[in-house]
């Protein structure tokens, strides 16, 4: 659809005589949650005024300018009917942006798929989601680097189900099979919380070797009863991620496990609602109807995203737009 509408323009150009570029913008808006795009608008704005584009109903949008544009372009994606999805707003330099824009909505509630809570409804407040908790990565972490800023930081669907494994340094503490039962019960229990397998035992020899996967150990000289790193490259991708106990009773003690866990799949701290993910776990020990909402979207936003090739999503959820 685009390219035909920037082929009609230019064509109409050479037939006048005259040599100018096209003032066509366009692209393809997805859906977080696969709902209907139905009365989504998509309007640019420059220094002189707005240009609505027409979007179809699989979220292929196509505009033009009237003249080339002066100033900075913005995009405006929202809703006139019905609030189903935040409002998206995309700021370019000046100019008619270069390449089709593709972006993901997101929605402002998310029906939680299997698990624990099936068929709960959740409001969805993106704002909340990227909040720090004392200088550190909210719940939804996103890259912030250039271009590709806005990234979630997440493991790749292919990588699932994630392998785990144990490591033991020489003279850290040994895993009893109790101990590693014990680990594995909270780990199927955050499966079954977030309602997807997202685990299965391997070796520690295939994740050294360059394998994607997990790494646990028992570290007594950290002050923390947890800690978790991950490794990800420019893009969000994890690739491994390495989970410590202060303690061999940590390993069965769901405020610790399961806090752990979801650290290594991709998600910070949050104080915007109740959740196990909370900077202090002594309260919750499992994971709330909104961390299992919020951990769902999140993923679906970065499959569609590296499916789709869509840069934008995430941060440029509201921007301080009212519509």
């Amino acid at each position: 659809m685009l390219v035909c509408v920037a082929v009609a323009s230019l064509g109409a150009a050479a037939r006048r005589g005259v040599s100018s570029p096209s003032l066509a913008f366009g692209g393809r808006i997805f859906a977080a949650d696969g709902g209907s795009l139905e009365r989504v608008r998509v309007v640019a704005t420059d220094g002189r005024g707005t240009y609505e584009a027409i979007v179809d109903t699989s979220g292929v949008f196509v505009g033009a300018f009237p003249s080339p544009p002066q100033g900075r372009v913005t995009l405006r994606i929202f809703t006139d009917s019905a609030v189903r999805y935040h409002p998206s707003v995309v700021t370019f330099g000046p100019g008619v942006p270069e390449r089709p824009v593709r972006l993901i909505l997101v929605p402002t509630r998310w029906t939680i798929s299997g698990g624990t809570f099936d068929g709960r409804q959740v409001h969805i407040d993106p704002l909340r989601a990227v909040s720090r908790v004392g200088g550190a990565a909210g719940f939804w972490r996103v890259t912030r680097r250039g271009g590709i800023a806005g990234r979630p930081v997440s493991w790749v669907v292919d990588s699932f189900p994630l392998r785990v494994a144990f490591r033991r340094e020489r003279h850290d503490p040994r895993i009893a099979p109790g101990d590693s039962a014990a680990f594995w019960a909270m780990a199927e229990e955050l499966e079954r919380n977030l309602g997807r397998t997202l685990f299965r035992p391997a070796s520690p020899d295939e994740i050294e070797r360059g394998a994607d996967g997990i790494l646990v150990t028992i570290d007594r000289g950290m002050p923390a009863a947890g800690r978790t790193f991950i490794t990800y490259d420019e893009s969000g991708r994890i690739f491994e991620a390495l989970v410590s106990v202060s303690q061999r009773e940590f390993l069965g003690d769901p405020r610790v496990a399961m806090h752990e866990l979801l650290h290594a799949i991709g998600f910070g701290h949050v104080g915007a609602w109740a959740s196990v993910m909370g900077p202090s776990t002594r309260s919750i020990s499992r994971p709330t109807p909104e961390d299992v909402a919020y951990a769902q979207l999140y993923y679906a936003i970065s499959a569609l995203q590296r499916q789709r090739e869509a840069p934008y999503g995430i941060l440029e959820v509201g921007r301080g737009i009212r519509f």
